[in-house]
């Protein structure tokens, strides 16, 4: 097997519903009405350094600055 290939056939992935993300946004506005409440929220914005340090091994060009904001 070649590194980074599947060893059988990858399954079919089914496309994103095209009303997710409304859904999604409709959550975040939710609990976040304002950026500066993202920006605020010190458990998520240490998530967000978490997927920048683990999710992406610390890539500078995958654009993540300061914060979530």
């Amino acid at each position: 097997v070649t590194p980074g290939q599947w060893p059988w056939p990858r399954p079919p992935v089914p496309p994103v519903s095209p009303w997710w993300p409304s859904l999604v946004e409709g959550i975040v506005e939710l609990h976040y009405p304002e950026d500066k409440d993202v920006a605020e929220d010190h458990e998520l914005q240490v998530w967000v350094g978490e997927i920048f340090t683990y999710g992406v091994l610390g890539n500078e060009k995958s654009g993540k600055g300061k914060g979530l904001v």
